[in-house]
């Protein structure tokens, strides 16, 4: 049940005498779990809401709305979507690797099916039994977000270490032939879902495109915090060649770009990321695939849209081990504009995590503060390496900290749009 604590002057509920305090149990005789049940109900014409009024009284309100119309109210925070925590003991979990010591909001494992719709999360649908299954039919949550990483049992359970895991191909099946679109993902751990397994976890998956609309595989990523229960190994640069080669010659067969390999493979293989049509809609960007070649794109639609000029100031930008090349490749088209501009690229060693994590996302302030030495007045570090809608640093360090350490302005860059602007009034 959700208490309403605040009513749109324009609400149907108004309407029909339901007041601040008022509690919402449930719609058409089914009790309320969390805010989905509303907004589902909210986009319908016709339902039965099931309310408490606060004097205690219980009563059943049939609704009849427009399309346009809504049900217009705020509820408590009963019904906000608190994560479903994570069941698994995976063999390359990146929350397990991490170092003590963090916000307490890192070692949060979720694998919460309501969170892989609204926030685009990957789970693995070990928690989700028949209620959840009916429920994300019902309300036709889509598309979801599925973590596959093998589909041969046996490595299915070394990988992920719950027997329901076993499942999750015939639970994507089932999901598939009721409408739901999904997007799914591979971490491959070399020796374990490489070669011959991810060959057939590809095919297992193409059997039901395209409400499979996409594969994603992306190296496991290990820090130097490992407990090593499950022996695994870096993705080598031979390993990341022949991965690339697999996907492709999969993708080629089909005649559809089904499978991609995140951008972190083509690094590893020192290969260029395909051209920017092979991604299609990037809808799995967020998951790094896909992310060199936007930002590289529009660096160059950036240059074309402003004059340049000759002014002389120097710029530190600060990225991860992985992207310098892109960045220096970058900057030499920039320089084209802004020829008296010097960059001085610092790419941060992760000392913080372990020096095999080679993302900017992932670089600390702590690192930054102790490889940047004298440096320029204006320093630009990218977005990606502050929590999302804060200014902190995955190590606590806010950017103002950072400039008073580095004794420098410290820019924010939100894109290759933004880089270009920084870099026009710097």
């Amino acid at each position: 049940m959700a208490k309403i604590v605040e009513i749109d002057k324009n609400s149907i509920l108004l309407e029909l005498g339901v007041e601040v305090g008022d509690e919402i149990l449930g719609f058409n005789g089914e009790p309320m779990e969390d805010i989905l049940d509303y907004d589902y109900y909210d986009g319908q014409n016709s339902f039965t809401i099931n309310m408490r009024a606060k004097q205690g009284d219980k009563v059943d309100l049939e609704i009849e709305k427009l399309d346009t119309e809504t049900m217009g109210v705020t509820l408590d925070d009963s019904v906000i979507l608190t994560p479903i925590r994570c069941k698994n003991k995976c063999a390359f979990c990146f929350v397990d690797q991490l170092p003590k010591g963090l916000r307490d909001t890192l070692y949060v494992k979720d694998d919460d099916y309501r969170l892989s719709f609204v926030c685009g999360n990957f789970v693995t649908l070990t928690n989700v039994f028949k209620h959840e299954m009916d429920r994300i039919v019902k309300y036709q949550l889509s598309p979801l977000y599925i973590s596959v990483h093998a589909s041969t049992p046996e490595i299915v359970k070394k990988l992920v270490a719950n027997p329901e895991a076993v499942k999750t191909l015939d639970k994507i099946k089932y999901f598939a032939e009721h409408g739901i679109k999904m997007h799914t993902q591979i971490v491959m751990c070399k020796g374990y879902n490489d070669g011959e397994e991810l060959l057939k976890t590809m095919e297992r998956l193409y059997e039901v495109y395209p409400q499979v609309q996409t594969l994603a595989v992306v190296p496991v990523g290990l820090t130097e915090y490992r407990d090593d229960v499950t022996k695994l190994a870096q993705i080598d640069k031979e390993t990341a060649i022949k991965t690339i080669e697999l996907v492709d010659k999969f993708n080629k067969e089909k005649g559809v770009t089904f499978a991609y390999c995140s951008d972190e493979f083509y690094v590893k293989a020192d290969i260029e990321v395909p051209d920017y049509e092979y991604y299609g809609d990037f809808s799995q960007i967020e998951n790094g695939i896909g992310l060199c070649r936007v930002f590289m794109d529009g660096i160059k639609d950036a240059l074309k849209k402003v004059d340049g000029s000759d002014k002389k100031v120097t710029i530190g930008l600060i990225t991860g081990q992985s992207f310098k090349g892109y960045l220096k490749t970058a900057v030499r088209m920039i320089n084209e504009k802004y020829p008296n501009v010097e960059f001085i690229i610092y790419d941060i060693i992760n000392n913080f995590f372990g020096k095999t994590i080679t993302v900017a996302g992932l670089i600390t302030g702590t690192d930054i503060v102790a490889q940047v030495k004298n440096p320029p007045k204006d320093i630009i570090i990218p977005a990606t390496m502050l929590r999302e809608f804060t200014d902190t640093m995955l190590d606590g360090m806010s950017v103002k900290e950072l400039e008073q350490k580095l004794n420098a302005k410290v820019h924010v860059n939100h894109g290759p749009q933004d880089l270009i602007k920084l870099i026009g009034e710097i």
